[in-house]
C-alpha cells in the first residue's frame, strides 16, 4: 500500500518537473498534463489532437481513478465534443492502452542490428560505438524521468494496472516484443564475440532497471534528495554498462 503522503509527493514532482523541464528543454515539447479545460473548436494535426486527449485522459485518470474517469470529462477537458473524441478513441480501455503505448514502452540500447565485433587486434572503434549507443540510451532515458507524464503514467500503471489485465494485453505485448527482441540481438552479440557474456546479456530488463529505480526515487522522495541523486545513478548505471558489455580484451 502507498504511505499516505503518496499523491502529495507525485504532484510537488510534476509541478517540480515541469519547470525544470521547461527550463532544460524549452524546444522539446515535454510539458504536464493540462491543469485546465482546452478551448474548443481548435484545428490540430491528428497527432497532436491524439496526445491532446491523452494528456487530458492523463489528468483525469489521476485525478478521480480510472474507473470514476468519463469520456465526457476527457472530451471536455480535451476542448471536444464526445464524438470528437469518439473519432480518435472508441472506449475509455483504448484511451488507457494508448496512454501506456505512449510513455511506457522501454527504450532500447540497441535498434535492429548487434553491435559489430571488434576487429583483430583493434577493439578501439568497436568500444567507442559502443559508448556512443550507451550514452544516446541514457540520454533518452534520463530525459523521461523529467517528464511528468511518463512519472504520471507509470504511477496510474501500478495503481490501476492490476484491476485491468485485459486492458493492458496490448501494452504488454509490445512490451514484451521489444525485450525479447532485444534479448536476441545481445545473445547474437554475445555469440560474435561484440560483447560480453555476462548477467546484462543474460536478461536484459536488467539494463532498464536503473530507470525504473529513478522513476521510484521520483515518487517517493522529496526533490532535493532526488535533484542530488539522479545524476550519481546516471552516472553508475553508465560505468555498469561499459564495465559489464564490452568483450573482455583477453
Amino acid at each position: 500500500m502507498a504511505p499516505p503522503n503518496f499523491s502529495s509527493r507525485i504532484n510537488r514532482h510534476a509541478e517540480h518537473a515541469a519547470l525544470e523541464s521547461a527550463r532544460r528543454w524549452p524546444a522539446a515539447g515535454r510539458r504536464a498534463a493540462p491543469a485546465g479545460r482546452q478551448p474548443r473548436n481548435r484545428r490540430l494535426p491528428a497527432h497532436e489532437r491524439r496526445d491532446q486527449i491523452l494528456d487530458a485522459a492523463l489528468h483525469e485518470f489521476s485525478e478521480r481513478g480510472f474507473g470514476a474517469a468519463r469520456m465526457d470529462d476527457i472530451a471536455a477537458r480535451a476542448g471536444l465534443s464526445k464524438g470528437g473524441l469518439y473519432a480518435h478513441f472508441e472506449s475509455k480501455d483504448a484511451v488507457f492502452q494508448a496512454l501506456m503505448q505512449r510513455m511506457l514502452l522501454p527504450d532500447l540500447l540497441f535498434g535492429e542490428r548487434p553491435p559489430e565485433r571488434a576487429p583483430q587486434g583493434d577493439a578501439r572503434q568497436p568500444q567507442a560505438a559502443l559508448a556512443d549507443l550507451v550514452d544516446g540510451f541514457l540520454d533518452r532515458a534520463y530525459a523521461r524521468l523529467e517528464d511528468d507524464r511518463f512519472i504520471r503514467t507509470l504511477h496510474l500503471l501500478i495503481a490501476e494496472g492490476p484491476r485491468m489485465p485485459d486492458v493492458l494485453g496490448g501494452w504488454r505485448d509490445n512490451h514484451l516484443r521489444l525485450l525479447q527482441s532485444q534479448q536476441a540481438l545481445m545473445r547474437r552479440a554475445v555469440e560474435s564475440g561484440a560483447l560480453r557474456d555476462s548477467a546484462l546479456t543474460d536478461m536484459v530488463q536488467l539494463i532498464h532497471a536503473p530507470v525504473l529505480l529513478g522513476a521510484v526515487l521520483r515518487m517517493l522522495q522529496d526533490d532535493e534528495h532526488v535533484r542530488a541523486v539522479l545524476p550519481r545513478l546516471r552516472a553508475a548505471h553508465r560505468r555498469l554498462l561499459l564495465e559489464l558489455l564490452p568483450p573482455d580484451p583477453a
